[in-house]
């Protein structure tokens, strides 16, 4: 923290500051994965700093966080390798083993978890840390816009004070330019009621105007018709002096052309006479070969007509015999009757009832054919009279055609006389017609000047009768456009009324006599209808009874007598011959309604035209009626109109009168088109003097807005300032704490180191117990080379032995199950993740920004570093030894388990041969020599150079 009036120290935290970038200082976890690194150059030369040493004493073994990974793995190998010497007289058996093994992975366990929630409190450290850098961040720039604001106060202040005088001076310019606009207000309105008094005496009278006009326009309107009537009476006597004229010097053409056609006709006549006499001597000519022709004609008509009358009279003749055959017909049935009715009063005791019955059906059926026959004697009756008045006609031509053939004999005859007559006139008439041509020359020159007088004279009457059609016309479209008709309109109308009057008097009898005749036609239809309804039921009954009697003559077929079968069969044979004459009665009563109907739809065509002509023509009669009384309203408004004069004068007084009130309203109105620009200009003035006045308020209340902003801003400076010290000490309350999570995470990481020591090592004594050669051979084999390896191991040519699951590679360095090897060489376990560095870390494992790893179950690195999973698999099946219940391993200075199954390893006292614990010893780099420890920093140095250039990140720093 520091004091608010520490000013440079603010200015130096509110000034702005640049990024510097550099690399982030290595932890102590981010060493130990670059010396394991570096160990893995060394080809596996270099040991950590946990392997035993040959002083017997107790030590506790500690491994730096993150070193255990890289350590353990060079010291496998030789646990491994010497596990039967190590556990030799130290009385340990499996079970013993196994039970340290079981409680150093529960202690594994429990480091891993302790670690996994460190790596958590970590990273909440580091989200509260930079929350805490946002917040200082934004007190920083709070403080520095109220600084800023202090600085700006006085300028703005100055600038509200201009705003200030100068909204008063926008106040004073709209206070006149009111003023202005409600003077030119007052003069507008003065204007205006001027205007409204000059409109409203326009309208006034305007309306008088308006209500004089249609009287005036009907009387002009009049006038102009019968001024037009008044032309056409002028045409009219102008046409008629022009016709006097036209007809005095037609009578003077008419003389001179009497005189040229008495001349022409005296020479027409002597040219005809000389004409006729040639055509007479012609035609005397012609007429007597004529009456040659009609003598020859005569004579083949009358052969003609004497041959019609020979076969006229052969057809009277047929006419006559077919009569005479009709009459026997007649005569024949009569005699049948005769004897059927003879029959009927011989067995009228004898007979039965039935066919005394039969006897009179069949008489009354031959009555029937009887009267069939008597209507045939008439009809061939018919016949022969008809053929008879053929023959007469006949016969009449045959005589006529005598008589024409004497008179064209005699005829003939006088056609000679005539002839020879016609031959002396035409000699006489040639002479004559000479003469008479010389006179019509003569009287022709007179006819032709008379005839120039005359087209003159009707030159000038078709011009006034032009003139006259024209006025006419004229007459009759003013007429037309003011509703007007005259005396002759109504007269017209009259004329066509009566017209249409006579055509209804004269349609209706028509239409009388033809009601009467459909109505006739009807009862005679209705009667024919009787007579077919008639006729069907006596064919009913006769075909009904004929149907009886072969019914009766089948049943009765096999008991009655032969007589009676023979009586039934004529009686079927009449019936039949009824049935047939009641068929052709209804069938010619059929045909007798079928024309009567005809006639009866004949009645009614003429019925409905003629009442169609009837109502035509009383519609043609309202017509007129109406045409009549709308002309005669059209001539009363015709002749009062004319007769109202004073209407035009009032009109024009009016007109007059309301010109001058509108030159005055024109005055007025010119006077507030002015008073309207000057008030409309005032107004815009205003209207500028009030946009000014608002643009210096708007001006003066945003300035004063921002001096408030600007003096409340600064006001809180020292409020900003307490916040930003807060601000400030939160961030290192964060900072510390974060700090603290990572020391605390880098504890963790070495506690679980040491665990895994543990583990490892129990595991190699385990391992160690279980190759120990048994005393039988159950599951151990033996290679080439004598070494003997574990259920499941298997050796290659370096005599090095694996545990289950372990691979060997080329060099004799062990991966565990699952390893893969990145791009750089360094190996992976299952589910370990790489980074670009080429750093491993174990399933699970995150690493943060600062470069420190943290594992979640240990797998085997690059080292060759057994993991969880093959040291489980280790332990799942240990090997069998001669003595199952001990097991000789080095001194061990302390075995210890707890009541929660947690072991300490405090020391390990290798007591091998001497000559191989110096042997190995003579290769470590801690005990002093430096026979092979060239390799070993060559890979320390090139594990700090990719440590230096993979690893580096941007570092902020003020400027």
């Amino acid at each position: 923290m520091f004091s608010k009036n520490n000013k440079k120290m603010i200015a130096e935290r509110s000034a702005e500051r640049t990024l510097k970038y550099g690399l982030v200082k290595l932890n102590v976890g981010l060493a130990s994965v670059l010396l394991a690194t570096g160990l893995t150059f060394a080809g596996g030369q270099a040991a950590s700093a946990d392997t035993v040493t040959t002083n017997t004493e107790a030590q506790t073994t500690e491994v730096a966080p993150g070193q255990n990974d890289a350590a353990t793995s060079t010291t496998e190998t030789t646990n491994k390798a010497d596990a039967a010497t190590q556990t030799e007289n130290q009385g340990l058996t499996k079970e013993s083993a196994t039970e340290s093994l079981k409680d150093a992975k529960a202690t594994q366990d429990k480091a891993q978890g302790e670690v996994t929630e460190a790596t958590k409190n970590v990273e909440d450290a580091t989200t509260v840390r930079n929350d805490a850098k946002d917040v200082e961040t934004s007190a920083q720039k709070d403080l520095d816009a109220s600084l800023q604001a202090k600085k700006d106060i006085p300028a703005a202040t100055d600038k509200v004070k201009e705003d200030s005088a100068a909204l008063d001076n926008a106040r004073d310019d709209v206070d006149k330019a009111q003023d202005n606009t409600e003077v030119a207000r007052e003069a507008e309105n003065t204007a205006v009621v001027n205007e409204n008094a000059a409109q409203e005496k326009v309208n006034a009278q305007q309306k008088t105007v308006d209500d004089l006009k249609p009287a005036a326009d009907q009387a002009t309107a009049a006038q102009n018709t019968a001024k037009a009537a008044d032309d056409i009476v002028s045409d009219q006597a102008a046409i008629q002096k022009d016709t006097e004229d036209e007809a005095n010097l037609q009578q003077v053409v008419k003389e001179a052309q009497t005189t040229v056609n008495n001349l022409v006709e005296t020479a027409r006549q002597a040219a005809e006479t000389e004409t006729r006499a040639v055509d007479a001597l012609k035609k005397a000519k012609e007429a007597e070969a004529s009456a040659q022709t009609n003598v020859d004609a005569a004579q083949t008509a009358l052969k003609d007509a004497t041959a019609q009358a020979d076969k006229d009279k052969a057809a009277l003749e047929e006419a006559q015999k077919a009569g005479d055959a009709a009459r026997a017909t007649v005569k024949g049935w009569e005699d049948k009757i005769a004897q059927w009715q003879q029959f009927l009063v011989d067995e009228k005791d004898t007979s039965s009832s039935e066919h005394l019955n039969n006897l009179k059906k069949g008489i009354a059926a031959m009555k029937v054919r009887l009267g069939q026959a008597q209507d045939a004697v008439a009809e061939a009756q018919k016949a022969i009279d008809s053929a008879l008045d053929v023959y007469g006609a006949s016969r009449a031509k045959q005589t006529t055609a005598e008589e024409t053939l004497t008179k064209a004999n005699a005829a003939l005859a006088i056609a000679k006389m005539s002839t020879a007559a016609a031959q002396t006139k035409e000699k006489a008439a040639a002479k004559s017609n000479a003469e008479a041509q010389a006179a019509l020359e003569a009287g022709k020159a007179a006819l032709e000047k008379s005839q120039a007088e005359l087209a003159n004279v009707q030159a000038k009457l078709a011009a006034d009768k032009d003139k006259l059609v024209a006025d006419q016309a004229k007459y009759n479209d003013l007429k037309a456009q003011n509703n007007f008709a005259d005396d002759e309109d109504v007269a017209a109308a009259q004329a066509a009324v009566d017209e249409a009057q006579a055509a209804v008097d004269k349609v209706q009898p028509n239409v009388d006599k033809a009601n009467h005749a459909v109505h006739a036609q009807e009862k005679v239809v209705k009667a024919v209808q009787a007579a077919v309804d008639e006729a069907q039921a006596n064919l009913d009954a006769v075909s009904e009874k004929l149907a009886q009697w072969k019914q009766a003559l089948v049943d009765e077929k096999d008991t009655a007598t032969s007589y009676h079968l023979d009586n039934l069969k004529k009686g079927i044979k009449a019936l039949t011959i009824r049935q047939g004459q009641a068929q052709d009665a209804l069938k010619a009563a059929q045909e007798n309604l079928a024309n009567e109907q005809a006639k009866l739809a004949k009645f009614q065509a003429v019925q409905a035209k003629n009442q169609a002509a009837l109502d035509s023509a009383n519609e043609a009669l309202t017509n007129a009626k109406n045409t009549l009384a709308d002309t005669e309203k059209k001539n009363a408004d015709f002749k009062d109109a004319l007769a109202n004069t004073q209407a035009i004068k009032d009109y024009e007084a009016a007109s007059t009168t309301l010109a001058e009130y509108q030159k005055e309203l024109a005055s007025a109105q010119e006077a507030v088109a002015k008073a309207e620009a000057a008030f409309n200009e005032a107004q815009q003035k205003e209207d500028a003097a009030k946009a000014a006045y608002e643009t210096a308020k708007e001006t003066y209340l945003t300035d004063k807005a921002k001096l408030q902003d600007l003096e409340a801003l600064a006001a809180k400076e020292d409020e900003y300032v307490v916040a930003f010290e807060q601000a400030s000490d939160k961030l290192n309350e964060a900072q510390a704490a974060l700090d603290e999570a990572q020391k605390a995470l880098q504890d963790k990481n070495a506690s679980l180191s040491v665990a895994n020591g543990e583990v490892k090592y129990w595991e190699g004594v385990l391992a160690a117990l279980e190759s120990k050669p048994a005393t039988s051979d159950q599951g151990t084999q033996t290679d080439g080379t004598g070494t003997s390896t574990s259920e499941g191991t298997q050796t290659d040519g370096t005599d090095t032995s694996t545990s289950e699951g372990t691979q060997t590679d080329e060099t004799g360095t062990s991966t565990g199950e699952g390893t893969q090897t990145d791009e750089t060489g360094t190996s992976t376990s299952e589910g370990t993740q790489t980074d670009g560095t080429g750093t491993s870390t174990s399933e699970g494992t995150q690493t943060d920004e600062t470069g420190t790893s943290t594992s979640e179950g240990t797998q085997t690195d690059e080292t060759g570093t057994i993991t969880d999973e093959d040291a489980n698999k280790d332990n799942e099946e240990p090997a069998k030894t001669a003595d199952e219940d001990k097991v000789v391993v080095n001194d061990v200075k302390k075995v210890a388990t707890t009541p929660e199954k947690k072991v300490e390893v405090k020391a390990i006292a290798k007591k091998a041969e001497a000559p191989k614990a110096d042997a190995k010893a003579a290769t470590l780099p801690q005990m002093g020599e430096k026979d092979n420890n060239e390799a070993a920093v060559v890979g320390l140095g090139l594990a700090g150079v990719a440590g230096a250039l993979g690893l580096g990140v941007l570092n902020k720093k003020r400027s």
